[in-house]
């Protein structure tokens, strides 16, 4: 679990480096930083992949997400998470408990648990990115990037990327992490500029009246 909340870490982040980067990739991913950005609503539901060679396991966790003007509603792991940009309400539903949280004291920084929209902006600073070249997936081309990171304790060696040419919708990123443990998280269904209320991205208690309400604001 721990290993899998680390990756999220990583996965909703695709903004460039200025440092000796492939210029093909890079301009793809603006574009597709952009084309996200402009969109005034997003809900995605996607399938991850959890590989671990080591073990010769493999897991599958369905998630949605649902993001509008840096608020977010994200489905995971047995977990849901709201956040209005000033509450964050973490509900457990096999326990029927919800943990409150002033968002100044939750650091959204670039994590996809914390802040989904970092998706579509992972290139922006600690990788390396080129595009190794076009795939053929269902009748379907697709570009093929990688990014390298930076740093050398960085605990995946790679992130592969594939990116739909006709509309530049991101399909799938796989994390090839150091420790023999692999993650893949492709997106199954995407839907934009849908009309999401406020309250959508807020935990209403009075319909989960037998939930716990633990407030730590």
């Amino acid at each position: 679990m721990k290993n899998i909340l680390i990756f999220f870490t990583y996965i909703f982040l695709l903004t460039p480096s200025n440092a000796q980067q492939d210029t093909q990739a890079g301009v793809i991913l603006d574009k597709v930083a952009e084309k996200n950005k402009s969109f005034q609503s997003i809900k995605a539901s996607f399938q991850l992949t959890v590989i671990d060679l080591q073990q010769d396991s493999k897991e599958v966790f369905d998630g949605n997400i649902a993001m509008k003007e840096g608020m977010f509603k994200l489905e995971l792991l047995d977990n849901i998470t709201f956040y209005d940009k000033t509450t964050v309400w973490n509900y457990i539903p096999d326990v029927q408990e919800v943990n409150i949280n002033a968002a100044e004291d939750v650091d959204i920084g670039n994590s996809f648990l914390t802040n989904p929209a970092s998706l579509f902006t992972m290139y922006k600073e600690d990788y390396k990115y080129r595009l190794i070249g076009e795939k053929n997936i269902e009748k379907e081309i697709q570009y093929f990037i990688d990014l390298v990171p930076k740093e050398r304790n960085s605990e995946y060696s790679s992130i592969k990327l594939l990116i739909s040419k006709n509309d530049l919708s991101l399909q799938s990123a796989t994390f090839m992490g150091k420790d023999g443990i692999h993650y893949i998280i492709k997106i199954i269904r995407f839907e934009h500029d849908i009309k999401l209320e406020d309250s959508y991205f807020r935990f209403n208690p009075a319909k989960y009246p037998d939930v716990e309400v633990i407030d730590l604001r």
